[in-house]
């Protein structure tokens, strides 16, 4: 089966009318159209407009540390993902199909892992899925993934404190809000220009303000594509 035909199954109910009077019903497969897209979370973020977090961290506007481009380290860099908060260890699928270039060591004890997509109608990017649980990662450098597998689950960012020896004391979450430690997704996307691999590595601490690869890009139109094929509904 070519990507094009790709479908997922629905089930409707067909009735029809017979001689007494009665209504037969039956149920009949429905096939459609996967989605070119789906959204990376099988829930909402929990930082959307209408919940918990409201306007302040929406991930949808730039307003808020959750945005893409909002200053990081004192104004040393902008900040290259959208990050959706989530519950704790909420799973992270793949957008559509593709192949794990890399998985790899990310920020604050948690992992990232980089996939090169592909859609049906063929569209190709890297999306690096980052600030992941690293228990949690289901997936190896070279695995083909098909739309919808569950690469892992999300993770929280720990500041690590050691003593003056290196030995660590201890953890503690780097990101608390309103009294809730806060699971991420941290979503980056670059584009199809050159070569997709990772030749060029994508995390580039020569290049200001973003400290990424050339062909990053603002993922937000990506997001709300798949949102909407996942949740029926727009982002507020």
């Amino acid at each position: 089966m070519s990507d094009n035909t790709k479908t997922s199954t629905t089930y409707a109910a067909q009735t029809t009318k017979i001689n007494n009077g009665n209504v037969a019903v039956k149920q009949i497969t429905v096939k459609k159209p996967l989605s070119e897209i789906i959204f990376p979370l099988k829930s909402k973020p929990i930082n959307n407009f209408d919940q918990r977090f409201g306007a302040n961290y929406n991930w949808t506007k730039n307003n808020n540390q959750t945005g893409f481009g909002t200053v990081r380290d004192k104004g040393i860099r902008k900040h290259a993902a959208r990050d959706l908060y989530t519950k704790p260890y909420t799973e992270i699928v793949a957008i559509c199909d593709g192949t794990v270039l890399r998985v790899a060591p990310f920020y604050c004890e948690t992992n990232q892992i980089t996939v090169k997509h592909q859609t049906k109608s063929g569209r190709q990017f890297i999306i690096r899925y980052g600030e992941v649980d690293p228990n949690s990662i289901k997936v190896k450098q070279g695995d083909f993934v098909k739309q919808g597998t569950v690469l892992a689950k999300t993770g929280f960012l720990q500041d690590v404190i050691k003593d003056k020896n290196g030995k660590v004391i201890r953890k503690k979450p780097k990101v608390v809000k309103n009294g809730t430690i806060i699971y991420m997704l941290h979503f980056e996307y670059y584009s199809n220009v050159g070569e997709l691999n990772l030749k060029k590595p994508l995390t580039d601490t020569s290049r200001l303000p973003f400290q990424r690869r050339e062909d990053l890009l603002d993922p937000l139109e990506i997001l709300i594509e798949g949102y909407r094929n996942t949740f029926g509904s727009e982002p507020k």
